[in-house]
């Protein structure tokens, strides 16, 4: 039987969702949460990999496991032995041919940036900003990144790991709600970093650190000895997955 989980946590406290060495990833404890309900170890496959100290509101992962439970059963199991910083949303039982990671049709960022006073209760869960910023600046070179481009000046993945690092972007909105900006972004797929360092552009461009010229070149010229500014990462939340 392969389940289908959909989950959502507060990064804050994990080394990211992966599992690695010496460092406690969100993946360990769900898949320890698993033994104790299983009763033998069970490795889950994710759809996206965060980041240390991102969030998500709708990730997502499967496992193969021949004991059959029902989906509410196993929901609930699940909720009683995690941690209150990650929380099970949905289970499914679903075909064989689901793969969270391979048949996945796009995925949904949104990014956190408060431009007003400090606030406490959005430390660790927002971008904190002190520089003004000009939004229409913002939003005019938001616009660039829409459409498939080469995103090799944008992201920290070698030539190694993925030759090809063309990527689609259907959606970049800045969305404003009294001193909280929200960017939405949505795309085929990511590259290591890429939201981060072209939310960090958006920030550059903003305080007239850099000129949205810049950035169309960057697009238009990909470089991968640029500088960046990868932006913290508490501020960016996974939150939706679409598969065919």
């Amino acid at each position: 039987m392969r389940y289908k989980v959909t989950c959502a946590y507060d990064g804050r406290a994990y080394a990211g969702f992966q599992s690695q060495k010496n460092a406690l990833a969100i993946q360990d404890v769900i898949e320890e949460a698993l033994k104790k309900i299983f009763g033998h170890p069970l490795r889950i496959v994710m759809s996206s990999r965060t980041d240390a100290g991102v969030h998500a509101l709708g990730q997502v992962f499967h496992f193969d496991e021949e004991k059959v439970l029902e989906p509410y059963r196993l929901k609930g199991s699940l909720n009683g032995v995690l941690p209150k910083d990650i929380h099970v949303i949905d289970v499914k039982h679903v075909s064989e041919r689901f793969h969270a990671r391979y048949s996945v049709v796009s995925k949904t960022y949104e990014y956190l940036i408060n431009i007003g006073e400090y606030d406490v209760f959005l430390n660790g869960r927002a971008y904190q900003c002190f520089y003004p910023l000009d939004l229409e600046k913002m939003e005019e070179c938001s616009k660039l990144f829409l459409g498939t481009h080469d995103f090799s000046s944008f992201c920290t993945t070698r030539y190694e790991e993925k030759e090809d690092q063309t990527r689609t972007i259907t959606e970049f909105r800045i969305i404003r709600k009294g001193d909280l900006l929200k960017i939405r972004i949505t795309g085929d797929g990511f590259l290591r970093n890429m939201i981060r360092i072209m939310v960090g552009s958006l920030i550059d461009v903003a305080r007239g650190k850099r000129e949205i010229s810049e950035i169309r070149d960057l697009l238009d010229h990909p470089n991968k000895n640029t500088r960046r500014y990868n932006i913290d990462p508490n501020g960016l939340y996974l939150v939706k997955i679409r598969y065919r």
